[in-house]
């Protein structure tokens, strides 16, 4: 498969495009990213984000095969109230607290940008989390997996112990939307 530019620090999101035989050029946006905002869905705050990454791409990123994404978790009590990346242990403890023994909903955005053609989409699922314990709970935070996490976990790391997806595409979870790899795999 051809090289794709994955606008993003992601790890994660690196590894799911090689995994599929992307050869990938990685490095994140320099513009300020746009606030996600507040008072409006989760699905338009990540819908507004996205834009602003596609924006910036375009400025910034030559590759012909340009990729950015943007995820948020709802918060479970209140569908406009995003629960982005904890800044601290104290800030990913009251998300897992806010997360366990409850449903929610994690929203991600894709876009693929091929010199002025863009795509994007907008998917949401939903993940069960068990009720967690005050041990999990420290075991969590130890082992660091919250850093840079929508929610303040990592469903592919040590959270997928208690965590399941009860409806939607796991892709939507880790931080791309299921329709970027069906256009990719039509394209390369």
């Amino acid at each position: 498969m051809d090289s794709v530019h994955l606008a993003s620090a992601s790890q994660r999101r690196a590894s799911m495009l090689e995994a599929i035989g992307c050869d990938v050029v990685q490095s994140p946006l320099r513009a300020r990213e746009r606030p996600h905002g507040h008072g409006i869905p989760i699905s338009e705050q990540v819908k507004n984000t996205l834009l602003g990454k596609i924006e910036s791409a375009q400025r910034e990123c030559t590759h012909p095969i340009v990729i950015v994404a943007d995820t948020l978790v709802e918060d479970p009590d209140d569908a406009l109230q995003p629960l982005g990346q904890p800044n601290n242990r104290q800030q990913a403890l009251n998300m897992l607290l806010r997360l366990s023994g409850r449903n929610h909903r994690v929203w991600t955005g894709t876009a693929i940008i091929q010199g002025d053609k863009v795509e994007y989409w907008v998917e949401s699922a939903t993940v069960s989390i068990d009720s967690l314990d005050d041990d999990v709970l420290e075991a969590l935070l130890i082992s660091d997996s919250w850093r840079g996490k929508a929610g303040g976990y990592d469903y592919a790391g040590p959270m997928g112990n208690f965590a399941k997806i009860i409806d939607g595409a796991e892709e939507t979870v880790l931080g791309f939307t299921p329709q970027l790899f069906t256009k990719l795999e039509s394209i390369m």
